[in-house]
């Protein structure tokens, strides 16, 4: 039995298969020159699969990821929130209660959860616009993943939780990139043009 990754075996006995020639071209003729693209074939500008202009979404399977990822950073607040308090029973500095729940804990799981929700408008709205939008993206969340752990320090806050603050905002922020941009690569597609 051959190999399946060559097409013949000349030390067994085995024959090359018969080379036909493609319709309408006599044998012995090339078509066109080799290494020629054909005469009817029209200039396109080279790009990565990032940087054409024309990528849209599958719009469903985008915002289900999306969806998906707001529900793991949440997760991650309250993880984070739970370990570090109730079990090791350290402080973390407390993020902005913008629900009004009066728990921190909830705090850190709203936080979370609208931090990956404007994170997947913001990718949305760049795959729409923008050539590069996973460059773009990747700038977007690193900054604000960065102004986000360093808030923690203004002020007079304690150096510990504001330390375990920063760390919880950088999990969060690289969770978020990864899914997000892992949601991206399976979703993104060419848009038609007509």
């Amino acid at each position: 039995m051959s190999d399946p990754n060559r097409p013949y075996d000349g030390d067994y006995g085995e024959q090359p298969p018969p080379a036909y020639p493609p319709p309408g071209q006599t044998p012995g003729v090339p078509n066109q020159p080799v290494g020629q693209p054909p005469a009817d074939a029209r200039a396109q500008p080279v790009t990565t699969g990032t940087e054409n202009p024309r990528l849209a979404l599958e719009v469903g399977r985008y915002w289900a990821g999306a969806l998906a990822t707001t529900l793991v950073a949440a997760l991650i607040g309250l993880t984070a929130s739970v370990i570090l308090e109730q079990v090791l029973g350290l402080d973390i500095q407390p993020q902005a209660d913008l629900l009004g729940t009066g728990s921190d804990t909830m705090a850190w799981v709203v936080a979370g959860a609208l931090f990956a929700l404007l994170a997947a408008v913001v990718l949305y709205l760049l795959v729409l616009s923008t050539p590069r939008p996973r460059s773009f993206f990747g700038w977007v969340v690193t900054l604000a993943t960065v102004i986000l752990a360093a808030v923690p320090f203004a002020g007079q806050a304690d150096l510990v939780p504001a330390i375990l603050a920063a760390v919880v905002w950088i999990i969060i922020g690289s969770a978020v990139f990864s899914l997000l941009t892992g949601t991206l690569s399976r979703t993104v597609v060419q848009r038609t043009t007509v």
